[in-house]
């Protein structure tokens, strides 16, 4: 991804949210002949998933001791194969371009919303999932990795790219015309939701981290669309709970989230969101699935059995039980219960 432009005169959001995206996409137009936001799915069943038992979800843990050096760097190869077998076995595909071409249709225009709060998606799993989204046909310009702020972005090592060629990356914030204009109410939520995730994908993947959080008690998958709207600051009462479940009861949300692949290369087990050395765990891992009520259920059981081999308090004892994860779960947005989850480690 490119450095971006100053945002100055000759910047394309001059045009406005319309215009910009209109000039982003119009060369596709032109070669193509397309249609960018078409909702029909392929005859054939192309979006199927393997048959699991009534009210089961899956959820894949790929770790491998070798994925951070030495050095601390990230060894991109092992991690591109930790990540593509991950969603082969999610899916149960017998390739993983099979998996990958299971999921997005070269037409899509795919959100990648990462988590650059604290402890960032790693920008080496972002093109990880960027490599997948190619082999599914998905142009490079037809991608836009996201989060709220540039400046988010940027500090998790990301290069804002608002021109025409390669892969996008920016804030909601730096759009004119970034969020809906009139609020969205979900339950006791009324927010304005990012025009990124609402109008202009027509498919996403979450990239959230897997880290503990002083209030909600984990930040994962859920939360991770706090980044989605314009006013997370009044959703943290009552330990975030209904309003993160509340929240991904948007219907772009539910019906536009493809994937979930968690970063949990780094694990903050206490002290988070913010990223804090004595709190973190090199768990060198990524979890993988369709279904984020269970992923973050997962997680949570991760942090928690972390903490107690730590000789730390639970969640709940020091007053913090993500009990949003269940509400979500009530909620019908996916399985909350580990007995009905099936775990697969790689």
């Amino acid at each position: 991804m490119s450095q971006g432009p100053n945002f100055n005169s000759r910047s394309p959001f001059r045009y406005g949210r319309r215009g910009f995206f209109r000039r982003l996409f119009t060369p596709l137009f032109i070669s193509g002949g397309i249609k960018l936001w078409s909702k029909r799915r392929p005859k054939g069943g192309r979006f199927s998933f393997p048959p699991l038992p009534k009210g089961k979800s899956r959820v894949v843990i790929a770790r491998n001791p070798r994925v951070i050096a030495e050095s601390g760097g990230v060894d991109t190869g092992i991690l591109r194969e930790m990540v593509w077998e991950g969603v082969r076995v999610a899916l149960d595909k017998p390739t993983a371009s099979d998996a990958w071409q299971s999921l997005f249709r070269p037409n899509d225009v795919v959100g990648i919303k990462v988590n650059c709060l604290g402890l960032s998606s790693h920008r080496e799993l972002v093109d990880a999932i960027i490599a997948g989204l190619k082999s599914a046909g998905v142009e490079e310009e037809r991608i836009i990795v996201w989060d709220k702020v540039n400046r988010d972005l940027m500090r998790g090592g990301f290069s804002i790219n608002t021109g025409k060629k390669g892969v996008k990356c920016f804030g909601t914030t730096a759009l004119r015309g970034g969020y809906e204009g009139e609020l969205t109410i979900l339950g006791s939520v009324g927010s304005c939701f990012s025009t990124i995730l609402t109008k202009y994908a027509s498919a996403q993947v979450s990239v959230p981290v897997l880290k503990d959080h002083d209030l909600a008690g984990v930040s994962i998958s859920l939360k991770n669309f706090y980044g989605a709207i314009h006013n997370p600051n009044k959703y943290h009462d009552n330990n975030c709970d209904p309003y993160i479940a509340e929240v991904n009861t948007h219907p772009a949300i539910k019906k536009k989230v493809r994937l979930i692949i968690c970063d949990a290369l780094i694990v903050q087990y206490h002290g988070g969101p913010a990223y804090k050395a004595e709190g973190a765990w090199d768990y060198r891992g990524v979890l993988v699935s369709l279904d984020p009520v269970a992923l973050d259920s997962v997680g949570a059981k991760i942090i928690g059995d972390k903490r107690q081999e730590m000789g730390l308090p639970s969640l709940a004892q020091v007053g913090r039980p993500p009990k949003h994860i269940a509400t979500a779960g009530g909620m019908g947005l996916g399985v909350d219960k580990l007995e009905d989850i099936e775990i697969i480690r790689i």
